[in-house]
């Protein structure tokens, strides 16, 4: 897969510089290679430390999409053959999602404002970026999914984190079902501040770029000055908030009574209908590593969040259903995994334990020297 992060900038009245970084592999709706994650967090560190830089606008290539997630299929080539090149098959997997999370990362914690516009298709990897923004800005076209339990992984690129700071019934659903949300929905539960049409970017830029940056005392409020000046609410229903009340009913309980209340929803609505489907169809295990993560794991900090998601990653590339997922979903194209679970009660409180605790090297000899262990997780961070 091809891609790569194009670099650009806007020059302020006062000439200070509002930079600019757009996603762009358009044979792939803007999907993440390791190479983009590469680009987008060195340009990122060295934009953090430029004077000159007192904004980042963060966007995606094209009309199709701010970006669909990682590149998967690659990772499948890394660990088709782990069986007979595990050192391999561990090294690489833990490069790609080291960087991808500390990229995440980075975002999160970044010094200056960061003004991430999501449009169209806004998935999975795509989603960590857009998340850690400090302003989150979505078209009214988005359609925002956190489809892994699909390839047998859980929402990762943290969210762990932005997930809990939702309604933990809406969390639940959009983990367990994969469902679709738009603009309304978004901005409703808190994933987004500002609904804006992507024909009035560079409008936004313009103004911005009008500010006397040097002279302002907060930074922050005259980005959201100049937002709200754009801000329109959407027109269109929320799919998600539509359903709130049946939501709320049907993401009570154990993981096994959530799964059947999923299963009995009413297939006269398409969208309820989809995500009945979808859960269905998931990998059991990937089920229960999404309601633990957001049942148990929900008051760590964004830091421990992000440890704890790489050895989870890990473990799901290297002992799980990942491999087995993206080949039966991208790869052959079967739609008919052989999951490594039947169903959600042959997964094991013992299976669980294992699947969230770091990785060490006396389990995997490579762990200590790729920086996996928790400890040096951290410093990577």
């Amino acid at each position: 897969m091809t891609g790569k992060v194009n670099f650009s900038h806007q020059t302020c009245s006062d000439g200070s510089i509002i930079a600019i970084a757009e996603l762009d592999n358009p044979t792939s709706l803007n999907a993440l290679t390791h190479h983009m994650i590469e680009q987008l967090y060195h340009q990122l560190l060295l934009w953090q430390e430029d004077d000159n830089v007192v904004a980042v606008m963060l966007h995606g290539h094209g009309e199709r999409a701010f970006c669909a997630g990682g590149d998967v299929q690659a990772m499948y080539r890394v660990l088709e053959n782990k069986e007979n090149d595990f050192e391999s098959a561990f090294q690489t997997t833990a490069d790609f999602f080291r960087l991808e999370y500390r990229c995440d990362f980075l975002i999160h914690t970044y010094r200056k404002p960061i003004i991430a516009w999501g449009h169209g298709y806004l998935m999975g990897g795509g989603v960590g970026l857009f998340m850690g923004a400090s302003h989150r800005v979505v078209d009214a076209n988005i359609r925002f999914a956190m489809p892994e339990v699909k390839i047998g992984l859980y929402p990762d690129v943290g969210g762990t984190y932005f997930l809990s700071q939702i309604p933990q019934h809406y969390a639940l659903f959009i983990a367990l079902t994969a469902c679709q949300v738009n603009a309304t929905d978004m901005q409703g539960i808190g994933l987004s501040e500002w609904v804006v049409n992507a024909s009035e970017k560079q409008g936004v830029l313009d103004q911005l770029a009008q500010i006397e940056w040097q002279n302002s005392q907060d930074v922050d409020v005259a980005i959201n000055l100049v937002l709200n000046a754009h801000h329109h609410s959407p027109d269109e229903q929320g799919l998600l908030l539509a359903h709130a009340d049946l939501i709320e009913m049907t993401c009570q309980g154990s993981l096994p009574q959530i799964v059947e209340s999923i299963a009995q929803l009413d297939c006269d609505d398409k969208w309820l209908s989809n995500a009945k489907k979808t859960t269905a169809y998931a990998s059991p295990l990937s089920l229960h590593l999404c309601y633990q993560q957001l049942t148990q794991y929900h008051q760590l900090t964004l830091k421990e969040c992000f440890e704890m998601e790489f050895g989870l990653t890990l473990r799901c590339g290297l002992e799980g259903d990942f491999r087995e997922g993206v080949r039966a979903l991208l790869i052959d194209k079967t739609h008919q995994p052989q999951w490594m679970h039947n169903d959600v009660y042959q997964v094991t409180t013992q299976e669980l334990t294992r699947f969230f605790s770091p990785l060490d090297s006396s389990e995997y000899p490579l762990a200590e020297d790729s920086l996996v262990v928790a400890k040096s997780v951290s410093a990577i961070l």
